[in-house]
């Protein structure tokens, strides 16, 4: 039997998951939990009607369940790509908290403005965190697969 390692080398390992990295995978899956959480409510928003068979909210929700699926797949894969859809995963946090939870639970319009008010900025420094520690070298070299 070959052994395509001289006796002195130990095979390299890939290198540890940046913390970026990681704050994204948090961030991929509670994403993922929520829109399962509120699929239901997603499918009864849809009009089935011969006027409407579809709602743009339906749609939206179903591009961004695909998106962060293969996202996720992608990146646990530490494919290139992986990398761009992680930045684009994180840049949605604040449309994601703002917006989906008042139109999705029905919010009173009093509701919605201090929703907003409150997850606008919390989105926002989601977003401004996971795009930082996206691009530092560490977590760009992670995603080094082609």
């Amino acid at each position: 039997m070959s052994n395509s390692f001289a006796p002195d080398q130990e095979p390299s390992s890939p290198p540890p998951m940046p913390i970026g990295v990681r704050l994204w995978f948090i961030w991929a899956f509670v994403l993922l939990a929520g829109t399962g959480i509120l699929l239901p409510r997603i499918i009864e928003f849809v009009d089935f009607s011969e006027r409407a068979p579809f709602s743009l909210l339906g749609i939206f929700m179903m591009l961004e369940l695909a998106a962060l699926l293969f996202g996720i797949t992608v990146a646990m894969q530490r494919k290139r790509i992986g990398h761009r859809f992680a930045i684009g995963i994180a840049i949605a946090a604040a449309p994601m908290l703002a917006g989906l939870p008042p139109i999705l639970l029905d919010f009173p319009p009093e509701a919605v403005a201090g929703w907003q008010a409150l997850f606008i900025p919390i989105g926002l420094l989601i977003s401004v965190v996971l795009v930082v520690a996206l691009m530092r070298p560490r977590s760009r070299a992670y995603f080094s697969e082609d």
